[in-house]
């Protein structure tokens, strides 16, 4: 019986993995890819506060780690 149910699994599990999600994912970037040609400055305007805005969350993370588990030797 349950290598019937797992025969059966099979029809609704693809094998593919994730790359179908990746390239559906670079299927979304491509309108970010021909904003950047046609609205440089702002694009790289986004482009720096997004990262301004990763790191500063990045930062606060680790400080709040460190924060909460101070017999670490530093933030490294």
């Amino acid at each position: 019986m349950i290598r019937a149910l797992l025969h059966s699994a099979d029809r609704f599990v693809e094998s593919g993995g994730g790359w179908e999600i990746l390239a559906l994912d670079g299927i979304l970037l491509i309108p970010l890819v021909f904003a950047g040609f046609f609205f440089p400055v702002p694009f790289l305007i986004g482009t720096v506060i997004l990262a301004v805005l990763a790191a500063g969350t990045f930062g606060v993370v680790r400080l709040m780690h460190w924060h909460h588990h101070p017999h670490t030797p530093g933030i490294t």
